[in-house]
This record gives C-alpha cells, sequence and structure tokens, in this order.
C-alpha cells in the first residue's frame, strides 16, 4: 500500500496506535536506562502538544503506544518528533556513535473510536512480550500500562483509554474486566504479528475502514 499522507490518518481527537522499529533492528530499548528514558520524553511533551497516552508496552526493538491527539496532526508529528529526536539523541551519546536510530518512519493507524478496537489494540500491544517468549504474563512486563489497567497500579503518564472507562462504573469492575479479556484463549490471530494493527492505516469495521480507505483516495489491502 503507497504511503498515505499522516494528515489522513491524524485529527483532532483521533486516537491512534504509534510504532517504530529501531535501525538494524538494534535493541535500543534494552540499553541501560532507555526505558525510563523514553517514557519521561513522553510524559515530559505530552501535554505541551496536546496528546494523552493511552497505552504502552516497549519493547527491546520498538515502542508499542496508543494515544489520543486533542490538538493537530501537526501538534501530533511535532510531538514524536521532539520525543524520537531526544531519544536518538541521548541514545547515541550512551554509545557515543552517530547515526540513526529509528529505521522507518513511524507508523501510526487510525483506530476507530467506535466498538472494541483500541481495547483490541491496546491487549496486542500488552501481549508482545508473552508472544515474543519473554514473560508468561503482561502483569511480569515491567514496561507496560497492563498493570495500571488490571491492578490499579498508578501510572502518572497514562490517561484512561475511553473503552477502557466503559467497562464499567467504578474502578475494580472495569480492572476486573479488562484481567478478563487477557483470561480468554490467545487466538491464532493473536499468537503472531498482526500486521493490521501495525501496517495497514485503519483499524477498525470493515464498512468504517473502506470508508477511510475511500476519502484518502486508497484501495483495500490485499
Amino acid at each position: 500500500m503507497a504511503r498515505i499522507p499522516r494528515f489522513a490518518l491524524v485529527e483532532r481527537d483521533s486516537s491512534n496506535h504509534c510504532t517504530w522499529r529501531a535501525h538494524d533492528f538494534e535493541r535500543v530499548l534494552e540499553e541501560a536506562g532507555a526505558t525510563d528514558k523514553f517514557l519521561e520524553l513522553l510524559g515530559r511533551y505530552k501535554e505541551k502538544y496536546g496528546i494523552e497516552i493511552n497505552s504502552y508496552c516497549l519493547m527491546g526493538t520498538h515502542p508499542h503506544v496508543t494515544c489520543t491527539t486533542r490538538r493537530d496532526q501537526e501538534q501530533f508529528s511535532r510531538f514524536w518528533q521532539v520525543v524520537n529526536g531526544q531519544f536518538a539523541r541521548w541514545y547515541n551519546r550512551r554509545r557515543d556513535r552517530r547515526g540513526q536510530v529509528v529505521m522507518e518512519r513511524m507508523r501510526s493507524p487510525r483506530i476507530q473510536a467506535e466498538g472494541a478496537h483500541q481495547l483490541t489494540v491496546m491487549r496486542y500491544g500488552d501481549l508482545n512480550p508473552v508472544r515474543a517468549g519473554l514473560v508468561r504474563s503482561p502483569k511480569d512486563w515491567k514496561w507496560s500500562s497492563y498493570r495500571h489497567y488490571a491492578f490499579g497500579e498508578p501510572d502518572p503518564l497514562i490517561d484512561d483509554a475511553p473503552e477502557y472507562l466503559a467497562l464499567g462504573k467504578t474502578g475494580p469492575q472495569r480492572r476486573k474486566a479488562y484481567q478478563a479479556l487477557f483470561a480468554l484463549p490467545l487466538s491464532e490471530s493473536l499468537r503472531t504479528r498482526r500486521i493490521d494493527l501495525v501496517e495497514y492505516p485503519f483499524v477498525g469495521d470493515a464498512h468504517w475502514v473502506m470508508h477511510r480507505l475511500d476519502v484518502a483516495g486508497l484501495s483495500p489491502p490485499d
């Protein structure tokens, strides 16, 4: 599929699944202090650029972040330019090197607001370390927002996702419902990398995706 302009993916109040791969698949987020630095940068700049961080899971070669843009696409793009740029400079200083850190243009599929699509993307992100065989349960992975949602662990970075808030009227109800999502058998579709949640430009119901593709002047992916 042809590269889609960022303005066709991001607008005021849109939710997006943001991820990139490190250059040469280097495990940049396993550098000592790297996860803390990346999360600190997200927290430092999110209010300035009108970004709400709804969830995250940091892997060695890449992050998964779902966020909601409360301003416009230009502020969204500026936020990620600053965060990724400062992280790259920090990493290069630590390694006493120069060069590219982020391998590719950041992917930012837009998530349909209606339905449980945001929760699907969040679950997919939280299960990354499980799929990779690094832990047996998402609760055992330190660098994700899972324990915030499942157990109420404080996380000042997180703005609770709207679909999570709709799971119940109280915190205990919502946490129990979120845990129940992960008690379901891990379907084959979640055992492997889901390109529809990462590489396709839109995540949602088929009718909504077709409409967004038509608006953007694109054909459906093969």
